[in-house]
């Protein structure tokens, strides 16, 4: 019997454990890969904008949207992305994807905060680029292989 309400216990505490959040690093860098491709067009960006988090909308219109998007491209100057790693941040529904492209003006550093897990699928909260690297506070992990969006 004790061993019994040992295993109840054990099985009780494990079964109500909801601190675990599971990421999928390749779902994530598919869909800033999507984002990405999806630049080209006037429907792209809006497609673009509208798998961004609602927090993400609130803050930064279509328009601020639009304007961030063109001077991306125009910094980019086509050059292409490559995304080299991912960081997660223990049991918050959140990540990150870093990408670099190497332009004329030298390296431009991007940065997509996403907001969701492997089971609720993943929405833009955050797009930043930087002409230097941005410091990392997280579980950091290189991309084991190359991903690369041509021609941005």
């Amino acid at each position: 019997m004790r061993k019994l309400a040992s295993a109840i216990v054990f099985l009780l505490l494990v079964g109500c454990s909801s601190g675990i959040t599971t990421h999928d690093n390749i779902r994530a860098a598919e869909l800033v890969v999507d984002f990405l491709s999806s630049l080209e067009s006037e429907q792209g960006i809006r497609n673009a904008y509208d798998w961004s988090d609602d927090k993400y909308q609130e803050q930064v219109s279509f328009a601020e949207f639009q304007q961030l998007i063109s001077s991306v491209r125009s910094k980019n100057a086509k050059a292409d992305i490559s995304l080299v790693g991912y960081e997660t941040f223990g049991p918050r529904e959140m990540m990150a994807v870093y990408a670099q492209s190497e332009t004329k003006a030298g390296i431009l550093h991007f940065k997509f905060a996403l907001t969701g897990t492997k089971t609720r699928d993943y929405y833009l909260l955050e797009f930043s680029t930087s002409d230097s690297e941005f410091s990392k506070d997280g579980n950091y992990r290189d991309y084991q292989e190359s991903i690369v969006v041509s021609g941005v």
